[in-house]
């Protein structure tokens, strides 16, 4: 027989029963209603994490729909087991409240008893607050809004702040390459993640590399060893590779326009198309993604007004 902590989380066997025995007012019922909403609201909130996103980056060994189905029936055990026991308070709350008013839930009302004749003058008791089923409507949980809003602002501050911190170095690059500001900006948020992920030492200080630029066999000036993620036939592999290092962004984005002009000619085209296209082809970064991902960066710079 199998035990009830390794069955699945949702049930729906289990639900329609439990939805059958509340009708009777059972107390056992009606705590074991207000466990399962409990479960769904941590459920609800398990999701609300892991959609929060801090890069752009796709993994493909941890994407795809068969790993999101997998994270998605994982939470919803974890939900369980942590709504088990004293679970966070809210299903004992809701048990109390459920009593208190003669045991309704899932919209259904209790048995009648025959002496409920209020006496003249009484008002009626308050509806239950937990209008809706709390079996089959969890998603009804307000907490994601609020949460969501304050991250969205502080993401847009931090992208905007980034294109104006660059935005004169970004301007004397495109002198020197013909490209607009814009796309030299993009292409620096997206190596560095808008200023979020820059190439830094071990102490933890600034490389001023903020287009992944390496320090290949040719490279004289100072380096930083960092772990980074390459693609070798599709699939993303980590490793330590070997970045330049400047003194500071200015002498960063004066080597990138260089770079531009002596490997990556066929980039240097006023077409957001044309320009990650050429990139790509030309070898500057070994992600399959990398032409797509730079112009929605490009797109975004744009959104900006620059």
């Amino acid at each position: 027989m199998i035990a009830a902590s390794e069955r699945l989380a949702v049930d729906v066997a289990d639900a329609q029963a439990l939805k059958a025995r509340a009708t009777s007012g059972d107390p056992d019922a009606l705590r074991s209603a207000a466990r399962q909403f409990e479960s769904m609201l941590i459920a609800q909130m398990l999701k609300t994490m892991r959609e929060t996103r801090f890069n752009e980056e796709d993994d493909p060994l941890t994407g795809g729909e068969s790993m999101k189905l997998y994270r998605e029936l994982l939470d919803q055990q974890w939900a369980a087991r942590l709504s088990g026991g004293r679970g966070l308070g809210f299903a004992e709350m809701m048990t109390k409240a459920m009593e208190s008013r003669g045991g309704a839930v899932a919209g259904v009302s209790p048995p009648a008893t025959p002496a409920a004749t209020p006496a003249a003058g009484a008002q009626p008791a308050p509806a239950l607050p937990l209008a809706a089923s709390a079996v089959s409507r969890p998603a009804a949980v307000a907490m994601p809004a609020v949460a969501t809003a304050p991250v969205a602002a502080d993401q847009s501050g931090r992208k905007q702040q980034f294109i104006e911190t660059m935005r004169p170095h970004a301007e004397v690059a495109a002198t020197a390459t013909g490209l607009p500001a814009r796309f030299i900006l993009a292409h620096a948020a997206l190596e560095s993640g808008w200023g979020e992920r820059e190439i830094r030492d071990s102490s933890g200080g600034a490389s001023h590399n903020l287009f992944g630029i390496k320090a290949g066999r040719n490279w004289d000036g100072a380096t930083v060893q960092t772990l980074t993620t390459e693609y070798r036939q599709g699939l993303p592999m980590k490793m330590t590779q070997s970045f330049r290092a400047y003194d500071d962004y200015s002498a960063g984005f004066t080597d990138y326009a260089n770079l531009l002009k002596s490997r990556h000619g066929a980039s240097l085209q006023a077409d957001a198309d044309a320009f990650a296209n050429g990139l790509a082809a030309g070898g500057y970064a070994t992600d399959p993604a990398y032409a797509g991902k730079l112009k929605a960066v490009i797109a975004s710079v744009a959104m900006a007004g620059v």
